[in-house]
């Protein structure tokens, strides 16, 4: 009970995660500890979580409007490669079935089928088919003129196409937050008083789609 205390403490005080962030961390030990209660490798009484209860808030899902979404895209970053490239994901991201920047980082060429996307998704391991649609299919467009379409290359160009599996998640994660790092600037290019992450493309995504009449099992 103690160190679950102090953990809490650690990751609110020094990390600054909020509330369900915490929660997410806690709760795979809490896994761990019901796993052993259920195979009777220790008694219920010696598990902590009796004694200690999570805590969750609900969270405020941010999203685009449509005004929001077209203010981003018409910026003129020609003078930032690496800021247009980071809006130009983000943007597909927002057309393209708001696919997990993690999916995105490490979609290939060979992944590409002339009309959709096909991969498996690096957290659920799920299979996903993308019917793309024109805006989603234009940024494609002009990466495939910078890269030639190498069957191997990364689709944006944000990781080295030869990178090592046992690298892929400290890349990931770097690159998760240099690409939050740019979107704060082009919010503020494009007057937005959000703060933008590469999360909220999903939920743009979301909205519009609900919006336009997608049944919510489907989206």
């Amino acid at each position: 009970l103690e160190f679950l205390k102090k953990y809490d403490s650690y990751l609110t005080e020094k990390l600054g995660n909020r509330i369900n962030t915490v929660h997410s961390n806690l709760k795979m030990i809490r896994k761990l500890f019901n796993d052993a209660v259920r195979e009777e490798l220790i008694p219920y009484a010696i598990n902590p979580f009796i004694r200690y209860k999570l805590k969750t808030e609900k969270s405020d899902k941010q999203y685009l409007t449509e005004e929001e979404l077209k203010a981003i895209e018409s910026l003129d970053l020609t003078d930032k490669p690496r800021i247009h490239d980071t809006r130009q994901m983000f943007v597909f991201a927002c057309y393209a079935g708001g696919i997990r920047v993690s999916d995105l980082l490490q979609l290939r060429w060979r992944d590409f089928t002339g009309s959709h996307i096909a991969f498996s998704q690096q957290k659920t391991k799920d299979q996903l088919s993308i019917k793309l649609p024109e805006k989603a299919l234009n940024i494609l467009s002009e990466y495939m003129e910078k890269t030639g379409g190498n069957h191997n290359h990364f689709v944006f160009p944000f990781l080295p196409y030869s990178i090592q599996e046992d690298d892929l998640f400290d890349a990931i994660s770097s690159k998760t937050a240099y690409l939050n790092k740019n979107l704060k600037e082009i919010s503020e290019l494009a007057s937005l008083t959000k703060k933008l992450s590469m999360h909220i493309s999903r939920h743009t995504w979301a909205t519009r789609a609900l919006r336009k009449g997608i049944s919510i099992d489907k989206v």
